[in-house]
């Protein structure tokens, strides 16, 4: 098994037992066990085969005995039979949006409703509203949460396809027969959801191939193989398809498997395939046809075909240009370290600053800070600075946007920060007005630098709330007031559209991982593949720039 596969076992144990109501201690220590080896840097198998599963925070005796357990037989008697008292369909249900725990426990235990199918035919026919505690409202947004899940049903954000799909890739390279190969279609584009892992490999031996896919781990079912491709299920019922060509039609492949059907039909219409043959790279493609090399982020028929017949495509961002990470929490708040293991892994990403952005004090369910305990920090903050060389820790806070666009904290506590973050963690359900001047309240404290996840929206899980996105650019733009991309993979809000129009407004970008756990610096890959998609270059997004030019521009200058 897998960490990832290891730490879902033990996240849905705790479910299982918060809707048992069991000791809240035994279930904060399978939670904290589950995320301890997610964010293993080792392979758990090995940490087991060397004898030092006790050494991962948060395992205790009965956890690692449970771990062991798994890892031997690839299954756990104690989970199997918790799912007798708490079936699969229930857990399940967790999923949809808007649906807690306490809800979940009180329609199960009320009806013995135990799947989704039937909770929604429950809810269609009224019979969730008789339920003490569930109301008419509730019942329409269990209907909204289900019809949202089945809309995304299959699908599987960035953070779980392109690590496996990567890992699929480098797995078949390894075979000597498989001389080429890539990540292709929607995942190679960026899209936040994927359907599906598609790669093309370059091989003369097409069963080399067959034989290569069947041996990966992750692989749990072949459904065919041919000469031109291998299609089944990976790990989390994520579908595959493995397109073989010969190695001279790699490159012209690679084009026709990434782009969207209408930028295929666009960019190729009229061209035979055949003249593109024997081509040594993706841009010799684009030079035989005669137009500027187009990212794959790009090649979605949004007018960047006609940009690249101009040569006018825009040098987009990389993630080389990235100087640093704007929101960030550490141990004084709800993160996983302290600030001096934050700034280690900053530093050794090549990052000259790093803003630690803890939670306001509105938020005590995740250790928001005080006035004193702000403070407090700020002085820890001082003294590291003075120890570093080449490196700035910025002063700051994710303050919270009261229900009136007001701030958490005064003024006077703001004015002493070097970037305040504000952003909504609450009334996520005021209408489009409200909330539209919510947020533009906000901007116009003059206290704001940036907007943090700005629709709040967690895909697969929660839609954004209703903005009107113009006004709120438009006030952005005039108090020097950036929006966020916030890199992890179940937000990527802003999306691709909002930073697209962000740019026409003039309003810049910060690219931030919102990082809760030193390994979460590392989600900063998906914000920038995010604001490749929206066609953002260095100049448009804030970490980019030297320290300086950013301190300018947090200050207005």
């Amino acid at each position: 098994m897998t960490n990832r596969q290891v730490a879902d076992i033990l996240n849905r144990i705790a479910d299982i037992l918060l809707i048992k109501d069991e000791n809240p201690f035994k279930i904060k220590a399978y939670r904290n066990a589950a995320q301890a080896i997610y964010y293993l840097d080792e392979d758990v198998r090995l940490l087991y085969e060397k004898g030092k599963l006790e050494e991962i925070p948060g395992v205790g005796k009965a956890v690692r005995e449970k771990i062991e357990e798994m890892l031997l037989t690839g299954q756990l008697a104690y989970y199997e039979n918790l799912l007798q008292e708490v079936p699969t369909g229930v857990l399940d249900m967790l999923a949809i949006p808007g649906i807690g725990h306490k809800t979940v426990k009180l329609i199960y235990e009320k009806t013995g409703i135990a799947s989704i199918d039937d909770l929604l035919k429950a809810a269609e026919e009224g019979r969730l509203r008789s339920i003490p505690g569930i109301g008419e409202k509730t019942e329409d947004n269990i209907k909204k949460g289900i019809a949202m899940l089945k809309q995304n049903s299959g699908k599987v954000n960035l953070g779980i396809a392109l690590p496996l799909a990567e890992k699929f890739r480098d797995f078949l390279l390894a075979d000597e027969k498989i001389l080429n190969a890539s990540i292709v279609g929607s995942l190679r584009r960026g899209k936040p959801l994927v359907r599906d892992i598609d790669i093309l490999v370059a091989a003369y031996d097409y069963k080399a191939v067959h034989k290569r896919a069947e041996k990966f781990e992750e692989v749990k079912k072949i459904a065919r193989k041919n000469r031109e491709n291998v299609q089944g299920k990976l790990i989390y019922d994520i579908d595959f398809e493995i397109i073989i060509v010969p190695p001279e039609d790699y490159y012209h492949s690679l084009i026709w498997t990434t782009g969207s059907k209408a930028h295929r039909q666009v960019l190729l219409a009229g061209v035979d395939r055949k003249s593109l043959r024997g081509l040594n790279r993706e841009e010799e493609v684009y030079a035989q046809l005669g137009i500027q090399y187009i990212p794959p982020e790009l090649r979605e028929n949004r007018g960047e075909i006609e940009k690249a017949r101009l040569n006018l495509l825009p040098p987009l961002v990389e993630f080389g240009d990235i100087k640093g990470d704007l929101h960030v929490h550490s141990d004084w708040s709800d993160g996983g370290h302290d600030i001096e293991e934050m700034v280690s892994k900053a530093r050794k990403k090549g990052y000259n600053y790093l803003a630690i952005t803890d939670h306001s004090k509105s938020l005590p369910i995740s250790g928001g800070l005080s006035e004193e305990r702000l403070k407090a920090q700020g002085k820890v903050i001082d003294e590291l600075n003075q120890k570093l060389n080449g490196f700035k820790v910025l002063k700051g806070i994710e303050v919270d946007i009261l229900k009136d666009g007001s701030l958490d904290y005064g003024d006077e506590i703001l004015e002493n920060l070097d970037i305040v973050v504000a952003s909504i963690h609450s009334h996520f359900k005021l209408d489009k007005e409200e909330q539209t001047r919510r947020i533009i309240n906000a901007i116009k404290s003059n206290k704001v630098n940036i907007i943090g996840h700005l629709t709040g929206r967690l895909l697969n899980r929660r839609n954004g709330y209703e903005l009107d996105i113009d006004s709120i650019l438009k006030a952005a733009a005039a108090h020097k007031v950036a929006l966020e991309i916030n890199s992890h993979p179940e937000r990527l809000d802003i999306d691709e559209e909002t930073a697209m129009k962000a740019k026409e407004y003039g309003v810049k970008i910060a690219v931030s991982s919102d990082a809760h756990h030193r390994e979460d610096l590392d989600l900063i890959r998906y914000g920038v593949i995010n604001a490749r998609r929206g066609w953002l270059t260095p100049d448009d997004i804030i970490n980019t720039w030297p320290l300086d030019k950013l301190i300018s521009f947090l200050n207005r200058d």
